[in-house]
């Protein structure tokens, strides 16, 4: 069986900088494991332990996410493969999930892949269903664990914690599962198993081993129009506090904001 993870490098904290143009700049933050995608590496893990097959990690950001990448192997993970490429540098979700459907579809055997939930740096949620609808699989999202994996049959049956209510839901696989926080506690990598992968070096593939130096979409960008300033506020006075309270639920009411 051959399942996989995807990763995602995020910024450590939200102490990030806004840029003259509104853009976040996470410059000098130390990049971590997406939260949620540490769940994804554990239940990958976990399953391969118990089936046996390969577990490959997969990533698309630059060299500085190699260290990342080896703690995922330190953890357990068989195998990784790093997506890199000047032409990766603006995508936006639809376009990133394009590019690590062809990268699946390059590994050739894949039966599983795991996500998180989403990732912390722009909350969407919206890459595991993408990388679902590019690779025409199945998506199971919000996985709170998963109650059965069966490689002979090719089915999946896992729980889906929703707001209100816990789904019990069984698809055939290939399938893409997106998981929740609570499906698992991550390992931590033994000292030992960190050094041992200290100088592996993942292969990476750029655009044109993916077949896509000319199928890469336009990233979209979202205007960033800044709110329109406020309106110059007004003192409200009076003899005293009961007076000043008085003259400003008369100015609410006559605003109809009360």
């Amino acid at each position: 069986m051959h399942i996989v993870v995807c990763m995602k490098q995020v910024p450590r904290d939200n102490s990030v900088k806004i840029n003259p143009d509104l853009s976040i700049n996470a410059d000098g933050i130390e990049k971590i494991i997406n939260l949620f995608d540490e769940y994804a590496v554990e239940e990958g893990i976990a399953w391969n332990e118990q089936h046996g097959g390969k577990l490959t990690v997969l990533s698309l950001g630059t060299s500085e996410w190699m260290e990342q990448m080896r703690r995922a192997l330190a953890m357990g993970a068989t195998d990784a493969v790093l997506l890199s490429d000047p032409a990766f540098a603006s995508l936006d979700t639809l376009a990133a999930a394009k590019v690590v459907a062809a990268a699946i579809r390059k590994l050739g055997d894949v039966d599983l892949i795991f996500t998180g939930r989403n990732s912390t740096d722009d909350e969407s949620g919206a890459f595991a269903p993408a990388l679902a609808r590019a690779l025409g699989w199945p998506q199971l999202t919000y996985v709170g664990k998963v109650l059965a994996l069966d490689p002979g049959a090719k089915s999946i049956s896992v729980e889906r914690h929703l707001e209100t209510v816990v789904e019990t839901v069984q698809t055939a696989l290939p399938a893409v599962v997106s998981v929740i926080k609570d499906i698992n506690s991550p390992r931590y990598p033994s000292l030992l198993k960190i050094k041992k992968v200290a100088k592996v070096e993942p292969p990476v593939w750029s655009a044109a081993d993916l077949g896509l130096t000319e199928l890469l979409p336009a990233a979209t960008v979202a205007a960033r129009v800044p709110p329109p300033p406020r309106p110059k506020g007004e003192m409200i006075d009076g003899p005293d506090t009961a007076a000043k309270v008085k003259k400003l639920v008369d100015r609410l009411l006559e605003s109809q904001v009360l």
